[in-house]
């Protein structure tokens, strides 16, 4: 018998707004039982207890890696890696506005069933004995998740690096249009002006190393993103399905160098 393929975790960070959420969603349809076992871990339940969050502006802090509890999400990872279940539940539920934002970026019910159909006959070309064991994948869905101030201990557990782009007028707007975000202590809401004071300066200081001359809306330093191992796609309004497609593929490609331990 096989040895079980070696565990896989994924992260999706980048701005706030640019569909990770959505795209995490979805990825339990597109790599489902029994070939995948695929967990979703949100970091919006691992921040801090909000009279510890940093200020920034004088305004709470939610956009910072200082707002989040390094400590607890890398024992959490560390666990699931370990064989250990790690609860899925989110503080966050905005089931609408995902079922929202999926339509409105095209990811459509028949795209989702290609692209399982793409992943099932990948698994299935497979003999009976290396089908045996399920593949287990831990997608982490956050932001700023391999960004040089978050902890190298945790970034040393990351397989599969996503950064996900999005022109600063459509993250805004998709932010702003957030009625609020449910926390451990009651309920946010973000106050006017946060976007520009606090969740862009704090996207664009982060991950400025990953583009030529730090311009966030330029173009990718490559040799950088490649030393660091982080794959990056701009979307624009109406290509979530794109990049859904997108990371499907780069799923696929990894999964099946851990089924044979490379």
């Amino acid at each position: 018998m096989p040895s079980p393929p070696l565990p896989v975790v994924i992260a999706l960070s980048g701005l706030s707004s640019t569909g990770k959420s959505t795209i995490a969603t979805h990825l339990p349809l597109i790599f489902p039982p029994p070939h995948y076992t695929l967990t979703i871990l949100h970091v919006d339940d691992f921040y801090k207890p909000q009279s510890q969050l940093p200020l920034r502006d004088g305004l709470l802090d939610w956009d910072c890696t200082g707002s989040l509890d390094w400590p607890r999400l890398e024992a959490a990872v560390r666990n699931w890696k370990a064989g250990e279940q790690v609860a899925e539940g989110t503080v966050n539920p905005q089931p609408e506005f995902e079922a929202s934002a999926a339509e409105e970026g095209g990811i459509t019910q028949s795209l989702v069933e290609q692209l399982r159909k793409g992943c099932q006959s990948t698994a299935l070309g497979l003999s009976k004995s290396e089908q045996v064991a399920s593949q287990r994948v831990l997608v982490l869905d956050g932001f700023l998740l391999f960004t040089p101030s978050v902890p190298s201990s945790f970034r040393s557990l990351l397989d599969l690096k996503f950064l996900l782009r999005a022109p600063y007028a459509d993250a805004k707007r998709r932010r702003e249009a957030r009625s609020g975000y449910t926390t451990m202590e009651g309920w946010w809401e973000d106050p006017p002006g946060y976007f520009d004071a606090v969740v862009w300066p704090n996207y664009a200081e982060e991950n400025h190393g990953f583009f030529v001359r730090g311009d966030v809306e330029g173009e990718l330093n490559e040799e950088r993103c490649e030393v660091e191992a982080v794959k990056a796609k701009m979307g624009t309004e109406g290509t979530l399905g794109e990049m859904l497609r997108w990371i499907s593929g780069e799923m696929v490609r990894i999964l099946e160098e851990r089924r044979w331990g490379r």
